[in-house]
C-alpha cells in the first residue's frame, strides 16, 4: 500500500466463528498487515482463536489482545505465544495491559483492589519477553494504554497502542510517554472505525456505541485534559448504572465519535492518515464496526488504496 505505515483490522469475538474466518481470509486476500484478536476475560480466550485463524491464514500478522496481567500470568501468556509460534510460524504479536474495567469485573478483578500497575505490567512483560527470548521466539509485545500512568512506562515495550483517534490526542499521549521520533518504540492506533464509500445508518449507530464505549471507559486523566470528563459524566454514571443503550448514547456528545474513533468518507481517510503519519503513528488498526461485513472491510481497502 505504498507506506511504512501497518494497517489493521479489529476481530469482533462476539461473531461466530465461522463469520471471524471468512473476515480474516478476506482481510489477508484484501493486503492488510494484522489481525487483532482480543481477549474477553468472561467470554474468550484470544490464544484458542489465533489458532484457529492462523490455520486458515498464511501470511498476516496476528495479533492477541488487550490481554490484561490481572487474569493472565506471564508464564501462561508466553506459553500460548511460544505455542503458536511453533505451529503457525512467528507471525504472532501480544499486547498486554491492565484491561477494561467493566470486562475484569465480571470476572470479580476490581482495580480498587490492585496496586502499583505500572510495576505489574513492567514485571510481565519482562517475564513474558525472557521466555519468548529463551524459546527463541520473535514477537513484539506492545503495551495498551491511555493515561499518564501506563504511557510512562512506554519506553520499555515493542509498540504502544492508544485506543483514541484525535491527532491532538494522540500527539499529547507521545509527549506524555516522552517518545521521539528516534526512538524504537512503534505508535499505535487501535480504535473503533467505521471508513466507507457509502455510508449504512445502521453501521454508523454501531460506531457510535463503540466510541461511546470506550470514551466512558476512558482515563478520567484523559478526559479532563481534552475537556470531556463533564460532558461524559452523566453517560458514564449511566454505563456504571447499566441503564439502556439508548439513554446512555443519548447522553454522548457526537464530539465523542470524532475523537474515540475513525469514522469518515474513504475520500477523508487519505488527508487523517497523512497527519497521523506525521505524528510517526506507525500502526493504524480499524476495529469494529470496520468488519461489519467483507463489503464494509473492502470500502476501507478502496479508502487505502486513494494514497498516493
Amino acid at each position: 500500500m505504498g507506506s511504512s505505515l501497518k494497517f489493521g483490522l479489529g476481530v469482533n469475538a462476539n461473531e461466530t466463528v465461522q463469520s471471524i474466518m471468512e473476515k480474516s481470509i478476506a482481510a489477508e486476500a484484501l493486503g492488510l498487515d494484522y489481525l487483532w484478536i482480543a481477549d474477553l476475560p468472561d467470554q474468550l480466550y484470544a490464544p484458542v482463536l489465533a489458532s484457529t485463524v492462523a490455520a486458515r491464514t498464511r501470511t498476516i500478522r496476528i495479533g492477541l489482545g488487550l490481554m490484561s496481567v490481572l487474569v493472565h500470568t506471564p508464564r501462561h501468556v508466553a506459553m500460548a505465544v511460544t505455542a503458536l509460534s511453533d505451529t503457525y510460524t512467528d507471525r504472532f504479536d501480544l499486547c498486554i495491559g491492565v484491561g477494561d474495567t467493566r470486562q475484569l469485573g465480571r470476572v470479580g478483578v476490581h482495580l480498587n483492589d490492585v496496586h502499583n500497575l505500572p510495576l505489574r505490567i513492567l514485571e510481565a512483560r519482562k517475564k513474558i519477553a525472557s521466555h519468548l527470548h529463551k524459546a527463541g521466539v520473535k514477537a513484539q509485545i506492545w503495551l495498551g494504554a491511555q493515561g499518564p500512568r501506563m504511557l510512562a512506562i512506554a519506553k520499555a515495550f515493542d509498540g504502544v497502542l492508544l485506543n483514541y483517534s484525535k491527532p491532538e490526542m494522540i500527539k499529547w499521549a507521545i509527549a506524555e510517554a516522552g517518545l521521539r521520533a528516534d526512538d524504537r518504540v512503534k505508535i499505535g492506533i487501535y480504535s473503533p472505525s467505521y471508513v466507507y464509500v457509502k455510508p449504512q445508518p445502521d453501521v454508523l449507530l454501531l460506531a457510535k456505541v463503540s466510541s461511546a464505549a470506550v470514551a466512558t471507559g476512558a482515563s478520567t486523566a484523559v478526559l479532563r485534559k481534552f475537556g470531556l470528563y463533564e460532558r461524559l459524566r452523566n453517560a458514564r454514571k449511566m454505563a456504571e448504572a447499566s441503564v439502556t443503550l439508548e439513554s446512555v448514547l443519548d447522553a454522548i456528545p457526537d464530539q465523542v465519535v470524532r475523537d474515540f474513533s475513525i469514522t469518515m468518507s474513504a475520500g477523508d481517510l487519505p488527508l487523517y492518515l497523512a497527519e497521523v503519519e506525521r505524528l510517526k503513528v506507525d500502526h493504524v488498526v480499524f476495529a469494529y464496526p470496520q468488519n461489519y461485513s467483507v463489503e464494509t472491510m473492502k470500502e476501507l481497502k478502496e479508502a487505502l488504496d486513494l494514497r498516493s
